[in-house]
């Protein structure tokens, strides 16, 4: 989804030099971690976070030299939260590629990800500053606790809006705003507009959750357009908006709810529940969701100080805009 937005700004330069830089880190790690590792951390992504991150960093003493450890820590972090969320999802595909414990082994895998948690500490322990070391330690807590209230939570057909919400802010929006906080820090932002930027990571974050679980039930996208099977979270039993309002809509709720409470849920009943979700105003529901929290987004980036950065912010939300819009 990102991938013509980070044409459009000095992004581009810096996020090719932050890759070379993350492949010089794995072609230095010895053996098995790093051919393990490689696959998934050098397949790219969208690299949304160390974007954020070297947005928010934008100053007159901007120098991505001092910012690439930093930034590759952050992508380190997210990538071995997927790595641990392949395995608990027993996932095949992740970026377009099979999945470390698909090559290997689910063993080989959570070492690979504990490796990538430790080495992102690492990165980030260099810049001997005590509200860094605080701040990855919060954001690994939230994501971590946001995992457990995932698994809490699965299969658990009557759930609350206000339930997955705060799962996701835990789950998902814990590293976006700790993307745009880092990046304020390091560029030796003031107290007061390092908490807009955090309060920007927060909802983008919530925005851009939201989309993947609608990206997630979207029939009329390939697995190989998106990097992972249609419908995944549906047969692994997470409950996502899109079910959650598809379980209050009357004209298929009841057979939803049938189809989803069954011992033996089978692949065609996944189909049909996905069939249902599209052809119902769900869908547009919860893209008006994601428009809400990207407005509001929007509106908290115009408070940051700092042309470059806030209209950086500001352009990632109209980005994303543009793209839903254009799904």
């Amino acid at each position: 989804m990102f991938s013509n937005f980070k044409k459009t700004l000095f992004l581009k330069k810096d996020l090719a030099i932050l890759g070379n830089y993350i492949k010089s880190i794995v072609s230095d790690m010895d053996g098995l971690p790093g051919k393990a590792i490689a696959g998934t951390l050098l397949a790219g992504g969208k690299r949304i976070r160390p974007a954020l991150f070297l947005i928010c960093a934008r100053n007159k003493k901007y120098n991505i030299d001092f910012l690439l450890p930093a930034a590759a820590g952050i992508e380190m972090l997210h990538t071995a939260s997927l790595i641990h969320d392949d395995i608990i999802d027993n996932s095949v595909l992740r970026r377009g590629r099979k999945t470390i414990h698909n090559i290997y082994d689910k063993d080989t895998a959570r070492y690979a990800g504990d490796y990538l948690f430790t080495y992102a500490f690492y990165l980030l322990n260099g810049y001997s500053n005590h509200l860094i070391c605080k701040e990855m330690s919060n954001a690994s807590q939230s994501l971590v606790m946001g995992e457990f209230d995932q698994l809490k939570t699965k299969s658990l057909i009557e759930q609350s809006e206000k339930v997955y919400l705060a799962k996701i802010n835990e789950k998902t929006s814990s590293l976006f705003k700790l993307s745009c906080v880092l990046g304020g820090i390091l560029s030796g932002s003031e107290e007061d507009d390092v908490d807009k930027m955090r309060q920007f990571g927060n909802l983008l974050g919530m925005a851009f959750q939201i989309n993947d679980d609608l990206i997630d039930i979207n029939i009329n996208k390939p697995a190989d357009k998106i990097g992972k099977p249609v419908g995944n979270d549906i047969r692994q039993g997470n409950i996502t908006l899109p079910i959650i309002y598809a379980l209050r809509d009357k004209k298929i709720n009841s057979e939803i709810r049938n189809l989803l409470g069954k011992k033996d849920f089978s692949e065609d009943d996944a189909d049909r529940v996905l069939k249902l979700i599209n052809g119902s105003e769900v869908v547009e529901m919860v893209r008006q969701k994601v428009f809400h929290y990207l407005a509001e987004a929007k509106r908290t980036a115009s408070l940051v100080n700092g042309s470059s950065r806030r209209n950086g912010l500001m352009e990632v939300c109209d980005y994303l805009m543009g793209a839903i819009e254009r799904n």
